[in-house]
Order: structure tokens, then C-alpha cells, then sequence
């Protein structure tokens, strides 16, 4: 089982037709005039054949980079234990979500990069700021 806020996905060489082709959408509510951002939304987990929660894919124009988000079905309200996985006993039910993900990325191509948490560039400030303690 893996954190998303310490996965980062990669998908070289995306276009508005590669987009279109694979199920992505153009979303109003994360786009304006400067930045278009497309996203895919399949369900991961369901209850007796109900969709309950959804995962959304969401790739910005001209970017590398894309953004995993689990929603309530057919909501805009983020699946908190998807986030916060250490508390709770939601191990089973994330192994199941995380199976689904992994499978659709897998088969759109897309690739695990190297988490960018920013911590080296904390320490480096951090570091700075000791050397110029006053004596």
C-alpha cells in the first residue's frame, strides 16, 4: 500500500488526442484561461454494486505530471482515509483501491517518478539560516 502524497506519476508526451482517446475529460472547475486540465474518473470501490468511491486522474495541459484524487461517488468531497492512511483500520479497503488504480495506470501507460516532497530544499534553508546566527 502506498501513500499519494508521497507518489508522483509521470506520463511523457501527453496530447489533447492521446487525452480524448483514453477517457479524459476537459474539467471546467480546475481549468480558466491560462491552464486547461483534463481528468478521468473510474469507480474503485463498490458495495453491493453500488459505486461508492471514485478515483480521478487529472492531467494539466502541457505538464508530465499526474494528480491522483479519490472522491465520493459522483462528489466533489475527497475520501479522507485515502490521505490520511495511518489512522484508522483501512487497510483491506486502500489495498482494494490501490489495486484498481494501479491496474488503469498501468494500462494508460502512465509511470511511477520520484517522490518531490521539497524536504532537501528545507534542510539546505534550514542549514542557511544556522550560519548566519549571530555570535
Amino acid at each position: 500500500m502506498s501513500n499519494v502524497l508521497q507518489k508522483r506519476l509521470l506520463k511523457k508526451n501527453v496530447t489533447k488526442e492521446w487525452l480524448f482517446d483514453n477517457g479524459f475529460r476537459f474539467n471546467k472547475l480546475f481549468s480558466d484561461e491560462n491552464i486547461e486540465v483534463y481528468t478521468y474518473r473510474f469507480p474503485v470501490y463498490k458495495y453491493e454494486n453500488f459505486t461508492i468511491l471514485e478515483c480521478e486522474l487529472r492531467i494539466i495541459s502541457g505538464s508530465d505530471n499526474v494528480i491522483i484524487d479519490v472522491y465520493d461517488y459522483g462528489t466533489i468531497n475527497k475520501y479522507a482515509p485515502f490521505y490520511y492512511q495511518e489512522y484508522g483500520n483501512y487497510g483491506k479497503m486502500l489495498e482494494k483501491i490501490w489495486a484498481k488504480i494501479n491496474k488503469v495506470i498501468k494500462a494508460l501507460g502512465i509511470e511511477e517518478g520520484e517522490a518531490s516532497d521539497g524536504s532537501k530544499n528545507k534542510k539546505d534553508k534550514r542549514r542557511c539560516n544556522y550560519t548566519n546566527k549571530r555570535k
